[in-house]
């Protein structure tokens, strides 16, 4: 069974969409049977507008692919008017969370006060993590910074309130625990790595912003350890992100301490790609001798 209960609510499946690779729900309706997965993770939203970085703004490497977006949406207002209304009617089944991005403390507080009101969608995931946009980390890396907004947004809403973990610290652990004791219900581990991809002809990076955020199948390890560190350091629920193509890389992910996993950069590849993962997932649960996903989160034995 992969069906679990999770900050709440029912997840159908451990496999969401991860944000900022999926747009709003709406552009991979005709590809998938979004109904089918967890759920999934908007776009960002913040409380003005942003028309993002300049091009371009995607480049590919190794074992993944560096981007530099910056955070492009349409505001708070805007996603409230052209975007919630189709995740409220056409999504029953799916989990939504809301990637909820800043400049400052008041600006997040002022986005999840704007949409607590609002209905079709279960919680937030924090972002205090984007490496390609000014400032992108600076609640991430700071831990008194990070207690502040957390603190901040926990006194806006009861809804779920998920934490996107930056991996860009020498301990992803203090964060979650910081994260836990201002009243976080979760933690997405983790965002992507900066990183730089240079076109030698002309000795200029292929990125606009020069540099972005590194994502992909390289960045597996390295996310498979931050959820379990950060397992090991808090006991909120851990949503596992970063490198995830197949059913084996998110059992990686689950058995290190993950109760949900995000689907990204492999959506890129195979829009497909999330369904086949969850799909994959249960065969390797029916397979198990637990038969439950839930019993096989954390289960990693380190002895």
């Amino acid at each position: 069974m992969i069906e679990q209960r999770v900050f709440g609510a029912w997840f159908r499946s451990p496999v969401l969409l991860a944000s900022g690779t999926c747009g709003y729900g709406q552009e991979y309706a005709d590809l998938i049977d979004l109904e089918s997965l967890g759920g999934l993770v908007t776009k960002a939203v913040s409380l003005e507008p942003r028309p993002g970085n300049a091009p371009h703004r995607v480049a590919e490497t190794a074992g993944g692919m560096v981007n530099a977006i910056g955070l492009e949406n349409p505001g708070l207002a805007g996603f409230i008017a052209t975007k919630l209304p189709w995740l409220r009617d056409n999504l029953s089944k799916a989990q939504v969370l809301v990637n909820v991005v800043g400049r400052s403390v008041d600006d997040y507080a002022a986005v999840v006060r704007g949409l607590d009101g609002e209905d079709g969608f279960l919680g937030y995931e924090i972002n205090v993590s984007c490496p390609n946009v000014k400032g992108g980390t600076m609640f991430g890396t700071n831990p008194a910074a990070l207690a502040e907004l957390v603190r901040r947004i926990r006194g806006e809403t009861d809804r779920p309130l998920i934490v996107k973990l930056t991996p860009n610290v020498a301990d992803v652990g203090e964060f979650a625990m910081v994260c836990e004791e201002e009243g976080a219900d979760g933690l997405s581990a983790i965002n992507t790595f900066p990183g730089m991809v240079v076109d030698t002809a002309s000795r200029r990076p292929l990125i606009g912003n020069r540099s972005g955020g590194v994502s992909g199948p390289a960045i597996l390890p390295m996310g498979v350890h931050a959820t379990w560190r950060a397992r090991q350091c808090s006991s909120l629920p851990v949503i596992g992100v970063g490198g995830i193509r197949s059913a084996l890389d998110a059992m990686q992910y689950i058995m290190a301490g993950a109760c949900l996993v995000q689907v990204g950069t492999a959506s890129f590849v195979d829009p497909m790609a999330a369904v086949r993962v969850s799909e994959g997932l249960a065969a390797l649960v029916e397979a198990a001798p637990e038969r439950s996903i839930g019993d096989l989160v954390g289960s990693l034995d380190d002895a």
